[in-house]
C-alpha cells in the first residue's frame, strides 16, 4: 500500500514537471510579425471616373455618406481610396472584385 502512494505522488510530480516545462517551451516560441508594404511608390493615382462600378458600388454600399477623394491602383489590380466624410478623410483598400482589406495583415 505504500509503494502505491509513493508510485502516484511520483507520477503526479513527474506530470507537473511536463506540464511546467510544455508552457515555457510554448512562450520561448519566436513571435514574428508580417508586414505589407504600403508605400505611395507602389501605388499610381487614377482619375476617380476611370474607376469601374464594382469600386463605386463597394464604396456606395459599405460608406453611404463618403465621397472618393483620391484613387491609387497598384500593379497587381488593388485600389487604394481616399474617402472623404463631412471633413474627415479615411483610407480604404480594395480589390478588383471591391472587397475590402487590410494591408497590414496581407501577405
Amino acid at each position: 500500500m505504500k509503494k502505491i502512494s509513493i508510485i502516484a505522488a511520483i507520477c503526479v510530480v513527474l506530470f507537473s514537471f511536463q506540464t511546467v516545462s510544455a508552457q515555457e517551451v510554448e512562450e520561448a516560441l519566436p513571435i514574428t510579425k508580417t508586414e505589407a508594404s504600403t508605400n505611395q511608390e507602389d501605388y499610381k493615382q487614377v482619375k476617380i471616373d476611370k474607376l469601374s462600378e464594382i469600386i463605386k458600388a463597394a464604396v456606395e454600399k459599405d460608406f453611404p455618406e463618403a465621397s472618393i477623394s483620391e484613387a491609387y491602383t497598384d500593379k497587381i489590380g488593388n485600389y487604394k481610396l481616399i474617402l472623404t466624410i463631412g471633413n474627415d478623410t479615411k483610407t480604404v483598400y480594395t480589390n478588383a472584385r471591391g472587397e475590402w482589406f487590410d494591408p497590414s495583415k496581407k501577405g
